[in-house]
Order: C-alpha cells, then sequence, then structure tokens
C-alpha cells in the first residue's frame, strides 16, 4: 500500500508512520487522515506488528487541522450541521483507530502538536516528546474548539480547564509536568528512546500487552470517557455551525492576507499576557 501524505514502514515486529507534509508543518488535511486510518488498519491485520511509533517529518509532529480557506474550508458557512457533523464525526473516528488499536502506539513528538494534533499525542499510549516540542490547543484564540475531548482525561481538571479556556500552549518540559507527555529526551535521542519503549513492549506476552491496553482503556470509559466523547462531538458542531466577532475576523484577514496574516493576528492580541 503507497501514501502520498504519510510514511508507513515496517522493521521487525515495529510499525513507523511518518506524517508527511513538512511544507505544512503536517497539517492535517482530509487525504492524511484518510491514510492515516488505512494504516491504522495494516497496523491492527498484521500479526507480525506489534507496537507503532507516529511522528512526523521536519520540524513539527503537526500544526493541527489544515485550516487553509479550500474545500475543507473552516468557514462556519461552509457546510450544513449535518456536513460538519458527518466532518467532525470523521475526525474522531480517525484518533479512535489509535485508541481503538490492540497494539502499543508510541508518540514521538518532535516539534509542534498543536490543535488536532495534540488530542492525537493524547490518544497514544505512550507519549515521549523532544525538547523542541509544543503542545496545546491555540485554535481555541481563533473560535474554534478540540473535537475530541481528551484532555481533562489526560491532565487534572484544573489543568485541563486552564488549557481549554485560554488556548495556552506548553512547552516541552511543562507537558510532562502536567501528564500530556510521559517525559522529554534531548532532541537527537527521541527516535532511539522511542524505539526502545517499542522493542520493550514487543518482547512482552502479547495477550498481556493486548488485554492490559484495553483494561486501562475500560477504566478511562467507565469514567466517562466515551460519553464526554459523544456529547462533545454534538457541542462541537454547534461551535463550529455559529459564528463570533473573533471569527469572522479571523476569517476575513485569512481571506484577504493569507492564513500566516490571521494566525499573527490571533496571537498579537495575547502578546503582553503570555
Amino acid at each position: 500500500m503507497s501514501f502520498e501524505n504519510i510514511i508507513f514502514e515496517r522493521k521487525g515486529p515495529i510499525a513507523y508512520m511518518t506524517l508527511n507534509r513538512p511544507k505544512k508543518l503536517n497539517a492535517l488535511n482530509a487525504e492524511l487522515m484518510s491514510e492515516f486510518q488505512d494504516a491504522m488498519r495494516v497496523v491492527e491485520a498484521d500479526d507480525e506488528i506489534r507496537a507503532l511509533i507516529i511522528t512526523g517529518a521536519g520540524r513539527a509532529f503537526s500544526s493541527g487541522f489544515d485550516i487553509q480557506r479550500n474545500g475543507h474550508s473552516m468557514d462556519p458557512a461552509s457546510g450544513s450541521v449535518d456536513a460538519w457533523r458527518t466532518r467532525l464525526q470523521g475526525l474522531v473516528k480517525t484518533f479512535m483507530t489509535v485508541w481503538n488499536c490492540s497494539k502499543p502506539v508510541i508518540a514521538a513528538v518532535n516539534g509542534y502538536a498543536l490543535g488536532g494534533a495534540c488530542e492525537m499525542v493524547q490518544v497514544c499510549d505512550i507519549k515521549i516528546a523532544s525538547e523542541h516540542a509544543i503542545m496545546g490547543e491555540p485554535e481555541i484564540r481563533a473560535g474554534f474548539g478540540p473535537p475530541l475531548l481528551i484532555t481533562p482525561y489526560s491532565v487534572n481538571l484544573a489543568t485541563a480547564k486552564e488549557m481549554l479556556l485560554t488556548g495556552d500552549v506548553v512547552d516541552a518540559q511543562e507537558a510532562a509536568r502536567i501528564g500530556l507527555v510521559n517525559r522529554v529526551v534531548p532532541h537527537d535521542q527521541l527516535m532511539a528512546e522511542c524505539e526502545k519503549m517499542a522493542k520493550k513492549v514487543c518482547l512482552l506476552p502479547q495477550l498481556g500487552v493486548k488485554l492490559n491496553k484495553a483494561s486501562v482503556n475500560r477504566a478511562m470509559e467507565e469514567m466517562g470517557y466515551l460519553n464526554a466523547v459523544r456529547h462533545n462531538l454534538e457541542l462541537m458542531t454547534l461551535f463550529d455551525t455559529s459564528t463570533s466577532p473573533e471569527q469572522e475576523e479571523f476569517n476575513a484577514i485569512s481571506a484577504e492576507k493569507g492564513l500566516r496574516a490571521a494566525l499573527d493576528w490571533r496571537d498579537a492580541r495575547f502578546k503582553e499576557l503570555d
């Protein structure tokens, strides 16, 4: 199976998936997300694969969802309620393939992991970050929200609210302190550390690995995780089919001057507060 937006390979019992749109900081577009699902199906079906490592090409894990104004515009006017719900259901389904995968998935966070990519990292089982990693949900500052509500289950409630109410981002050390990642390693040691972890889980009895992952996931699901995902899907559908002065300004600047100018406008408003 060949891919255009990801690199997928296998070395022994370890599979590697690299998000591969480096010129766009590996922004998650519809084509990449479709290939991501295809690759996850390969991982699940191949009995020889015992662990998966996900990373990004270049200087980012991923900058999040691709919000360029095109056929997949994030403008609230670009689709009906049903169209937006279907779109968001597709995003959630993609992320949940990692959650539901019977094999351990390790995130090698090599740089920016923002917006939807921050959620992608969180559904992975083990998250190891480079010292260069930056994580968070900055899209909130432009009037968008997270389609997969996993942050309250990754960090404590107070920290989740601070992140999701402010759109603040955190560096690698802070991400480890609050529980977004397991630990931080020097950038040039990131893949070696992830491979070491993958090799370790590959040596374990595979039935035990599978059942232990399922058991931990089930514990979170019993604490309401899946209900939170379902309810959040409806709230985000409402959110994304509504608008606000901030959203309108962001979209207007993006249309007139380009996405970079819109992002600069978004961040400049908080310059003295961050």
